[in-house]
């Protein structure tokens, strides 16, 4: 972890002149494929980078949710645990269960049946957020349909876990963005080839 960190830490202080020096190669040793390779790597920069912003939307949506139904069951600790839990919803679908344990347990402390309670309004919130709210706010940030989300995070938790479940999405949303162009550039060649000129 600390020489990953450190690793991270050197890539980020030299980014550009690493952006420069692999666009460099590429054209240097792949030229017929370069345009192609950028674009992809473009494409798969855009998909990140809306991912994260969906993902930080989505924290905040459901954060804000467990704070308003925590203050309207008159739970203990709403605004620190709707808080935690928004932090741990950057976690794809599993990160607001972890927040639930551990609001859980603090709850706890005050009253074992408002615990069980809290358990039960965070599953079902977790549900309405999974399924509804999740994949429109993220699909939408990053182009890819609700379904395929869902796909994503499903493929990548089973493949490599939590990591996995950060980490497909994007790649997934990439891969249907630049599969969708292929097939509409393909559909238009045999159309234009076809018309004749006079």
């Amino acid at each position: 972890v600390v020489i990953g960190l450190i690793f991270s830490l050197y890539v980020l202080l030299d980014k550009e002149g690493l952006g420069r020096r692999c666009r460099t190669l590429i054209s240097t040793y792949l030229p017929k494929v370069s345009n192609k390779i950028f674009y992809a790597a473009e494409v798969l920069d855009e998909s990140f980078h809306s991912f994260i912003v969906g993902q930080c939307i989505e924290a905040v949506v459901l954060g804000g949710l467990c704070v308003l139904g925590m203050w309207i069951l008159q739970f203990p600790y709403a605004v620190m645990i709707g808080v935690f839990i928004g932090f741990t919803a950057l976690i794809p679908i599993a990160g607001a269960y972890i927040g639930a344990g551990v609001g859980a347990i603090m709850i706890l402390t005050v009253s074992p049946f408002q615990a069980f309670q809290f358990l039960i309004f965070i599953l079902i919130l977790q549900q309405l957020e999974g399924n509804l709210i999740y994949p429109k706010v993220v699909g939408q940030s990053i182009g890819l349909p609700g379904i395929w989300v869902l796909t994503a995070i499903t493929i990548g938790g089973g493949v490599l876990g939590i990591g996995g479940m950060f980490l497909a999405v994007p790649v997934f949303a990439a891969a249907y963005r630049l599969i969708r162009e292929d097939m509409q550039r393909r559909r238009l060649v045999p159309i234009v080839e076809n018309v004749e000129i006079h």
